[in-house]
């Protein structure tokens, strides 16, 4: 039998654009220094895959910068933004992208969100994070956490240790505090190439 949050999934994703799923969890401030300069460059280089439907968890801080960058790359490439917020039932919609309503409460949208894509990038986070992290990695999603970021990510990061499906040098760039921007954007959009490519394959 459906339970609620399975027949709000079913409805959620009938909603969405067919393409490729990635979504954004993590904290709703940022705490570590190169955070949002991450957020704006990843948003950038997602938007360049053909296709591709970004979720975010509709809050401030981590999912904003990344949706934005994502959805004004998208308006300059003059491509579908398709950029969707994922909120409790009541709130607010976001003055870009798509809001769709999820749950009573953020605890009940998280079970939703968590669900929604193979693919599951993390920046810093916290218990809320962690929540999500779990939900998706039960469901047999792909998390790419960036360790260097910290908090949430960097304990899924030790949690997780490094998946078989990932090159090596890839996932040791993710938790490298001495790599810069551009080299961990490179190293996390390498990866969702190769899952790309194997789920086409």
């Amino acid at each position: 039998m459906q339970t609620e949050t399975d027949q709000t999934l079913q409805t959620l994703l009938h909603i969405l654009p067919p393409g490729p799923r990635i979504a954004i969890i993590g904290s709703t401030a940022f705490w570590h220094p190169d955070s949002e300069q991450t957020c704006q460059l990843l948003g950038q280089a997602l938007a360049s895959i053909p296709g591709l439907v970004l979720l975010t968890g509709g809050v401030s801080g981590i999912g904003e910068a990344c949706g934005r960058s994502f959805y004004q790359r998208r308006q300059q490439l003059q491509m579908p933004p398709q950029v969707f917020h994922i909120l409790p039932q009541g709130m607010a919609a976001w003055d870009y992208g798509q809001t769709l309503h999820a749950g009573k409460d953020m605890q009940e949208r998280r079970a939703v969100l968590a669900r929604m894509a193979p693919v599951y990038i993390v920046i810093e986070g916290g218990p809320a994070t962690a929540d999500e992290v779990q939900i998706a990695l039960s469901n047999g999603a792909l998390v790419i956490p960036i360790a260097r970021s910290g908090a949430c990510a960097r304990d899924a990061y030790a949690q997780i240790s490094k998946l078989a499906r990932v090159d090596t040098g890839l996932w040791a760039v993710l938790g490298d505090a001495a790599a810069s921007v551009e080299q961990t954007v490179a190293a996390v959009m390498a990866v969702v190439a190769g899952f790309l490519q194997l789920q086409a394959s």
